[in-house]
């Protein structure tokens, strides 16, 4: 169909409805997205507002004159209340920082919804709050500022989770219904019925509060439909679909086809219609990139891990508290495990073991010795009974191990030195274990990735099954936690091993 052909197609519809019909379907989205931001900024502020009121009520419930002044005054006791305007500052200073956790986790948007489920989005409020008032707890300690009440703060705590959480819940459950009566909803059609696109309609459909309605696809290939979605035609009747359906956007899977993008950029420019495209790397990094843009030049930008910035910090002083910790607390163990080592076999208490760390970086990790002392002279003999594929060493029944060695190495208590490592910066509490320099050497580059992060003393394959695992699945899991890492998996990690370890299966 020529152009001619489309102007006279839209005219005629202009001089029976007095109205082009792209416009007309523009307006009614252009009232949708206003009626959509709408209810973000409402629902923003009112969360706002619940907070607000559950600290003014708190102070006046806690502090007021009839409550606590009266209660000292009939034991003769005289107290001064604490000044609104203190409080204030305590209440401000937890504003600021908690809109700053929103931001950061991406708990808020004036133009859409969030894309994550009711159980993250509960965790991650969790996180916002309780680090808010944790920072500002601390500020108020440094600087010495008025001598907050507990029950306040800690009822605020409460009070603001529970306001937060069921207004996103509520928001959820209106948004979702509304999505289901065609309210809120963009019309989108998936240029491309491949397996991203395939994969794009499934997210969709799955999450309805997305507010997006797959009208169809078109493909030059494929014939009949997807997922339930029909397949229009081929992408060369584009501009004749887009007439006979209403369309808000068109979200191409194919970026590989740069002519053809290029062809439906310059065509459809001419209509009001939002054009997305997929990345090429949707894939391989859909988690692990960030779009920038420097002066006018976009880029997108390869992010190894979350685990950065404010988040790292928090996870550096997560394993320094702990470690300062349990190595207070093991203290007495290190003397019953040096006594009982020393007493089993010849040789030092302690093992310190050349290692890889962050980066290709080289360490030295610490260990409670569970083998004989020139056990690492004898691994080249053993590398036949290797019952681990890949670059990993390791044997079920090592003849190097000693008695007592195949004790703590069941529970793991060799590994417990391994917290002056963490002490000092060269591990963590979790992470991929730290390889051996000739199992680097062995390493693909997909293996290497392992070393992108710290490593650590557990870690996700530790509680997934430890030594049972292929050298394959190790990685695959090591990666999966460099790419999704959060605090909140870091301590499910570490309550996950402490019964692996009591139960001392698939370790040896």
């Amino acid at each position: 169909m020529n152009e001619l052909a489309i102007l006279d197609l839209d005219r005629k519809a202009f001089n029976e409805t007095g109205i082009m019909p792209q416009v007309a379907h523009r307006n009614t989205s252009s009232a949708r997205e206003f009626w959509k931001k709408t209810l973000n900024i409402s629902f923003l502020v009112l969360e706002v507002s619940a907070v607000l009121a559950s600290f003014i009520l708190l102070y006046f419930y806690r502090l007021s004159q009839e409550f606590h002044v009266s209660i000292y005054q009939k034991h003769g006791i005289s107290t001064s209340l604490p000044r609104f305007d203190e409080y204030s500052i305590f209440f401000f200073v937890v504003m600021v920082l908690w809109l700053g956790w929103l931001y950061h986790f991406r708990m808020f948007s004036l133009k859409s919804d969030i894309s994550f489920g009711l159980f993250e989005e509960t965790v991650r409020s969790t996180k916002a709050i309780s680090y808010s008032v944790l920072i500002t707890i601390g500020i108020a300690f440094v600087f010495k500022l008025t001598d907050y009440s507990r029950f306040v703060i800690l009822s605020f705590w409460f009070i603001s989770l529970v306001c937060s959480v069921g207004l996103r819940t509520f928001k959820r459950v209106l948004v979702k219904a509304l999505a289901q009566k065609g309210i809120f909803t963009k019309n989108v059609l998936i240029v491309g019925a491949g397996q991203v696109g395939t994969q794009l309609s499934n997210v969709f459909s799955k999450k309805p509060g997305m507010g997006y309605n797959v009208v169809g696809f078109v493909d030059n290939v494929k014939r009949g439909s997807v997922n339930t979605y029909e397949i229009l035609g081929q992408i060369s009747q584009m501009e004749s679909i887009i007439r006979r359906h209403p369309i808000d956007e068109i979200i191409v899977t194919i970026p590989t086809e740069k002519q053809l993008v290029n062809e439906l950029l310059n065509k459809f420019r001419k209509y009001d219609i939002t054009i997305r495209i997929v990345p090429e790397m949707f894939n391989l990094v859909s988690k692990t990139i960030e779009v920038d843009q420097s002066n006018t030049i976009p880029f997108i930008t390869l992010i190894k891990t979350p685990m950065r910035g404010l988040s790292f910090l928090f996870k550096r002083t997560f394993d320094y508290v702990f470690s300062l910790i349990g190595l207070l607390i093991l203290s007495p163990l290190f003397l019953v495990l040096a006594v009982l080592i020393k007493n089993d076999s010849t040789g030092p208490v302690f093992y310190k073991q050349r290692r890889v760390g962050k980066n290709g970086e080289f360490f030295y990790m610490y260990k409670f010795r569970s083998m004989i002392v020139n056990a690492d002279e004898m691994r080249e003999k053993l590398k036949q009974l290797n019952e681990v594929e890949g670059p990993a060493f390791k044997i079920k029944e090592d003849p190097r191990i000693t008695r007592i060695g195949k004790f703590i190495r069941k529970y793991s208590l060799d590994e417990i030195p391994q917290l002056f490592n963490v002490l000092k910066g060269e591990m963590s509490l979790i992470g991929p274990r730290p390889p051996l320099p000739n199992e680097v050497e062995q390493y693909s580059d997909w293996d290497w990735r392992r070393l992108e992060v710290v490593p650590g003393i557990t870690g996700l394959w530790q509680v997934s099954g430890r030594s049972e695992l292929t050298f394959e699945q190790w990685v695959n899991l090591d990666i999966y936690y460099i790419e999704n890492w959060s605090l909140w998996m870091d301590w499910k990690i570490l309550l996950k091993t402490i019964p692996v370890v009591i139960k001392g299966e698939g370790a040896y």
